[in-house]
């Protein structure tokens, strides 16, 4: 297996609910931005441009992805080369989400 292979994209049980609870053409745009994530992560320097922002909480750190409305959040496992997407969450939700974590 080369480095430059994508990371494999993994949903948490609370991710996987939130993406199935999208419509179609979110779900698309969010598979997307995930698959660009995953092919960036495996290349070397920042992955994700402007849209992605480091998230610190108390006990761990991951990061955002702005689509559209929506806000994913990931944690990158470079040992394993996985994405593990942690949460789907609308915009609005987010705050709260992030209280909740």
């Amino acid at each position: 297996m080369t480095s430059t292979e994508p990371y494999d994209v993994q949903l948490s049980p609370a991710a996987a609910r939130a993406f199935r609870k999208l419509t179609p053409e979110v779900r698309m745009r969010v598979r997307r931005a995930l698959e660009r994530l995953a092919v960036d992560a495996a290349g070397p320097g920042r992955i994700g441009g402007k849209s992605v922002k480091t998230i610190q909480g108390v006990d761990d750190s991951f990061h955002r992805v702005r689509v559209g409305e929506h806000r994913v959040m990931y944690d990158i496992v470079a040992v394993d080369r996985v994405l593990l997407v942690v949460g789907i969450v609308h915009r609005g939700e987010l705050e709260r989400w992030l209280r909740n974590r």
